[in-house]
């Protein structure tokens, strides 16, 4: 999740379990090890090599910021990414096996991009990511340094990539899954933009899916189809990040485990939580 920023700002990460049931069926195996920066655990299962479809349902002025963050994702051997036509509207709901790309203005929810990953037995099978025109529609904001870094940011984390620093005042790393108040640099921020995946990023990328594992999604690749099986809704369990303005809380909502934000325009704690 990509967050707004001020000079108070600071960005928060919430994870609960959904239920005891949830939790065991998202955990990674007893006795394995979570790659580095892996969210959880989380991963598209894979048999082969993969290419996961995602849906342009984002206005043209997204196009070469999504475009260009998929194409550094790619670089990695065993999963890729390849633009298609959308499958939904601003609504943003999921498709199964794809992840779905919207814009659209989502109103002063504190948030300039937001990833919902779901999972089955801890493998995703479907994500959408939300970028808020209602921010990038501001001057602070409609700058091609913050698309970039939202872009970027958000199809890591649909991979399964947590977020590399949640601090926001230190110097730039140079990569998109920095949290930053300046995407590029200067001062106090260093000379490093974080405008794409840092070397860092791209080899823990490759530990998380060094090896197959799980049963690959149908439309994800050429070995998709004969090893994928579609699970049962009940099997599903929802995930969320986002990338928003100061404050969160971790709160428990419908059978959903939820990240979600706490915010007002000047950086302080709204009243009631944002609801999604």
């Amino acid at each position: 999740m990509v967050m707004m920023q001020s000079p108070a700002a600071r960005r928060c990460l919430f994870l609960v379990a959904r239920t005891a049931l949830a939790a065991a069926l998202v955990a990674p195996a007893a006795g394995s090890a979570i790659p580095t920066q892996s969210w959880n655990g989380y991963r598209w299962g894979r048999t082969g090599a993969i290419v996961i479809n995602v849906g342009d349902n984002y206005g043209a002025v997204w196009k070469p910021f999504t475009t260009k963050a998929m194409a550094q994702w790619s670089v990695a051997p065993a999963i890729s990414m390849a633009s298609t036509a959308g499958s939904t509207t601003s609504a943003c709901n999921m498709v199964y096996g794809t992840i779905q790309m919207c814009s659209g203005n989502y109103g002063a929810t504190g948030w300039l991009g937001y990833t919902n990953v779901q999972t089955s037995s801890g493998y995703i099978v479907m994500a959408t990511i939300r970028l808020n025109d209602y921010y990038f529609s501001q001057p602070k904001y409609d700058t091609a340094a913050w698309r970039a870094e939202t872009a970027c940011q958000e199809l890591g984390n649909a991979l399964g990539l947590q977020d590399s620093d949640h601090v926001t005042t230190n110097a730039n790393t140079g990569s998109c899954m920095d949290y930053t108040n300046s995407p590029t640099g200067g001062g106090n921020y260093g000379t490093l933009e974080n405008l794409q995946p840092s070397s860092s990023d791209m080899k823990n990328l490759n530990a998380i899916y060094a090896q197959p594992g799980g049963r690959q999604v149908v439309g994800t690749g050429k070995y998709g189809s004969a090893n994928a099986a579609v699970p049962e809704p009940a099997a599903w369990t929802l995930m969320i990040v986002g990338f928003g303005l100061a404050g969160g809380i971790a709160r428990r909502q419908r059978g959903r485990t939820d990240r979600s934000l706490l915010v007002t325009a000047d950086g302080h704690p709204a009243s009631s939580p944002v609801q999604r």
